[in-house]
């Protein structure tokens, strides 16, 4: 009815070209469900004329109509009269009808312009513009017309209790031109010019309105005019916008129909979020490393509390993390435009933005989603000022700083989570398939959500693949970045926009630390790396930590804190390293490490072991850690070595690798005792080998440096006598060291072997070999060892005379040796007299032969 008559039977258009059936449809849609009697339809059609055959020519249009209708029972005779049976909301007129009724009765007024806006969309032109012809009907159509207009009165009623002035002067000045005489348009065309500023273009108005009424009707405007001329003339504040909404604002990103996991999180932000009775505004800030799901869950719950904040949502990427993040100023003119204010009304001072941000948003209650945020500063400004209101807040940093937030930090998926993501992302029977090439891909996604996430979807671009076909290109680690990308989802840009927010000290420390191949480590490594003080170092650590660029890993034995990185940073930070920092760069900051580690095995050594190692291979000047950090190992020096036990081990391994060999030998060295007097058998197996690897490296490259002596301890670490004593000779040719320095250890080891099988004839050989060289006293623990050992070879074939010269022997050996050398030389046998008085008798030496000799 609304513009030229229309009729559909569901979708498709019904065709009613002969003009009687249009004209019978037209006044029996005047009074819907309603009989109309067959003297008024007649009296309609045929304008008065009197025609005896007009009734049943009336028959004959009606059934035309209900054939074309498609339903015979939508036309009825009854008591005298046709009723055109019609359903609710069929009807375009009845439609615009009770939408001016509910907007009336809307409590918002943006909620009022919403209905009138969509109301007025079924207006396609005047009300029964083909059928004018009709009175009857032109007189529905002016009832029609009226109530258009008051529909258009009651919209920019609405429009400008919603402060929307600017947006509606055009269409309104349009509407009041076309109606000159209505007051109540020219009325709010004043009203909506003087809140767009444009006082004079208001007056205006009103001087127009009432020459038109003067000149046309004689009357002055009504007394409501009036008041309003002299309202604008004195600047009423009653006239300004009103701090009310245009719309209720809906900017939420869409959910996901995947969210996996954060049960907990999710209730402690809807708990805090959804109460209706509180004193403070609820502030929820979410934290953690890039790619760990913290907008996912923001905008997962925002949606689950759309329904307790009423008056709208708002959204926002701060873009913190990339290189120009927004400016708070720029993101409150953004909310103040959805809130409703006008583009020229936003001041141009931040803090009057800020004030006018807080005065709209009083007494509502809208959720506030602020994504990406780079610190606190960027935030404040944002925040509501009365607690109606709700705000997430999402940022990779810690933000400590806003008073009253609850913080929530993020961490990466349990394995069942992440598969389960994987499941809903890829499918769940690929991945019920192959369960464990499943577990392993997540695993090598590091259970970061955004890593699977994009796991999975390469799985879904691609149906033809096993999931161990992911699985085997995931594992190479150099390429394993370039696998977890798809599209506009990528890993690697993720983990770079938290690097290249860093300042140049906190991204260097960040990538040389991707040079350890330790899982863990302790400050004092980052101050090796970069060459700079402790202090320096920890405030690098925290930094690095506050970017959830690294994690806590715990404490270590001395209390301080220890470190490690997420799987894929880590990744990430050995390919930043590989291109940003020199080749010699890299090997000189790892020489630091090793060297740091070598200065805490020494002090951990001494005492573990209650001994010194000597100091004559050592390579060199190296670099120390601070004194607090080494002083600090002798607190627990063997809770420290069990702490570092594999960092220790890596770090000769990767000592080896890059060709660190005297930084790798003097640390294995330092270890290899330490590791066979705590029992760790196949740690000190392994350290051997690698030991004797540099070692042999060393010598043949031409490095005379390597103690000879020290070597010759590792030798017989191996156990591997004869083949050591071969190996000796040439290390020996080599290097030029005088034999017996380096040949009395390994033959006294070799004794050992000899004893252990009852060959004494042979061990004594050998002990009198070793015993020979007594005169260089350069490793004299072995050297006492050796004498210990030969009296022992003597009493076990029971020639006690030469037992008890070798026992005085020893005791003129210890004289040039330290107290705790002499402990070393007579255990296992009884203890040596205290001086002055040595007596050597055969009781001392007489007996069975002592336990594991």
């Amino acid at each position: 009815m609304l513009g030229p008559l229309r009729v559909r039977l569901g979708e498709a258009p019904v065709q009613l070209s002969a003009p009687m059936p249009r004209m019978v449809l037209g006044v029996l849609l005047t009074r819907p469900n309603t009989p109309v009697g067959v003297d008024v339809l007649v009296d309609a059609l045929w304008a008065g004329q009197r025609d005896p055959r007009a009734a049943k020519k009336l028959q004959l249009h009606v059934h035309r109509l209900r054939r074309a209708l498609g339903d015979p029972a939508r036309i009825q005779y009854e008591n005298g009269g046709y009723t055109l049976q019609v359903h609710p909301g069929e009807l375009d007129a009845e439609r615009f009808e009770s939408a001016l009724a509910d907007s009336a009765d809307a409590a918002q007024p943006a909620r009022a312009v919403q209905l009138l806006r969509s109301a007025l969309r079924l207006w396609r032109g005047d009300a029964f513009s083909d059928l004018i012809d009709l009175p009857l009907l032109r007189a529905e159509a002016d009832r029609l017309a009226e109530r258009r207009i008051a529909g258009l009165a009651q919209l920019y009623t609405a429009e400008l209790a919603c402060g929307n002035a600017g947006a509606i002067v055009g269409e309104l000045a349009e509407l009041a031109a076309r109606h000159p005489m209505r007051e109540q348009l020219q009325g709010l065309l004043m009203t909506a010019l003087y809140q767009a500023g444009r006082q004079a273009e208001a007056l205006e108005v009103y001087q127009r309105t009432r020459g038109a009424l003067v000149e046309q009707l004689g009357l002055e405007p009504s007394n409501e005019l009036q008041r309003l001329e002299r309202a604008i003339l004195n600047g009423d504040p009653l006239l300004e916008a009103p701090l009310t909404p245009s719309i209720a604002p809906a900017q939420l990103p869409a959910d996901i129909t995947d969210f996996t996991g954060r049960t907990t999180q999710l209730a402690m932000i809807t708990h805090l979020a959804a109460a209706t009775i509180r004193s403070a505004m609820p502030l929820i800030t979410i934290s953690g490393k890039a790619g760990i799901g913290k907008t996912t869950l923001a905008v997962h719950a925002a949606h689950r509390l759309r329904a307790h904040y009423p008056d709208g949502q708002l959204f926002v990427n701060l873009r913190g993390m990339q290189a120009n993040p927004l400016a708070a100023s720029d993101v409150l003119a953004r909310f103040l435009r959805a809130l409703g204010v006008d583009r020229a009304a936003i001041p141009d001072d931040a803090e009057e933005r800020a004030a006018l941000y807080r005065s709209r948003l009083a007494d509502r209650r809208l959720l506030i989603l602020l994504d990406d945020a780079a610190c606190e500063a960027q935030v404040r400004a944002l925040l509501p000022g009365t607690a109606g209101c709700a705000v997430l807040v999402t940022s990779r940093a810690r933000l400590s700083g806003l008073g009253g937030a609850q913080l929530i930090d993020l961490d990466i998926f349990a394995p069942d989570q992440a598969a389960e993501l994987l499941a809903r992302v890829a499918g769940p029977q690929r991945v019920a398939a192959e369960p464990g090439a499943a577990r392993e891909i997540v695993r090598l996604c590091g259970f970061l959500p955004l890593a699977i996430r994009v796991a999975g979807a390469r799985l879904g671009a691609r149906p033809h693949w096993p999931l161990s076909r992911l699985e085997a290109d995931l594992t190479d680690e150099a390429t394993r970045l370039n696998r977890l990308q798809l599209g506009d989802l990528e890993v690697r840009a993720s983990l770079a926009r938290s690097y290249d927010t860093l300042d140049v000290m906190a991204r260097r420390a960040f990538r040389l630390l991707g040079l350890l191949e330790s899982r863990d480590f302790a400050p004092w490594v980052t101050a090796a790396l970069l060459d700079v003080p402790q202090v320096q170092a920890e405030d690098l650590m925290d930094t690095l930590v506050d970017q959830h660029l690294l994690e806590v890993a715990g404490r270590d034995a001395s209390g301080r804190l220890r470190y490690r990185f997420h799987d894929l940073l880590r990744v990430y930070a050995r390919e930043v390293v590989a291109a940003q920092e020199p080749p010699a760069s890299r090997f000189a900051a790892l020489d630091r490490v090793f060297a740091g580690w070598l200065a805490l095995a020494d002090e951990a050594g001494r005492t573990i072991t209650s001994s010194a190692f000597t100091r004559a291979g050592d390579p060199g000047t190296c670099w120390r850690p601070a004194e607090s950090v080494v002083a600090s190992v002798t607190v627990d020096a063997v809770g420290w070595f069990t702490g570092e036990r594999m960092a220790l081990i890596g770090a000769v391994e990767q000592a080896y690798a890059i060709g660190s060999d005297q930084l790798g030998w003097a640390l294995g060295v330092r270890l290899g005792r330490i590791f066979l007097i705590r029992g760790h058998y196949d740690d000190w197996r392994a350290a051997c080998e690698l030991i004797l690897a540099c070692a042999r490296r060393a010598v043949i490259s031409g490095q005379d440096t390597m103690p000879q002596h020290s070597a010759g301890a590792l030798y017989r670490l191996q156990r591997r006598l004869e083949e050591a004593l071969t190996g000796f000779e040439q290390i020996l040719a080599t290097c030029g060291a005088p034999r017996g320095r380096a040949v009395t250890p390994l033959v006294a080891e070799r004794i050992i072997g000899h004893g252990d099988e009852g060959r004494f004839d042979k061990a004594l050989v050998d002990l009198e070999h070793s015993l020979a060289h007594l005169a260089d006293l350069v490793d004299r623990h072995t050297d006492a060892c050796a004498v210990r050992r030969n009296r022992a070879a003597h009493r076990l074939q029971r020639c006690y005379e030469k037992a008890a010269r070798c026992f005085q022997q020893v005791l003129e050996v210890l004289d040039v040796f330290s107290d705790p050398l002499r402990e070393v030389a007579l255990v296992p046998s009884r203890p040596v007299p205290s001086a002055p008085t040595r007596t050597v008798t055969l009781a001392a030496v007489q007996g069975s032969p002592p336990r594991g000799w």
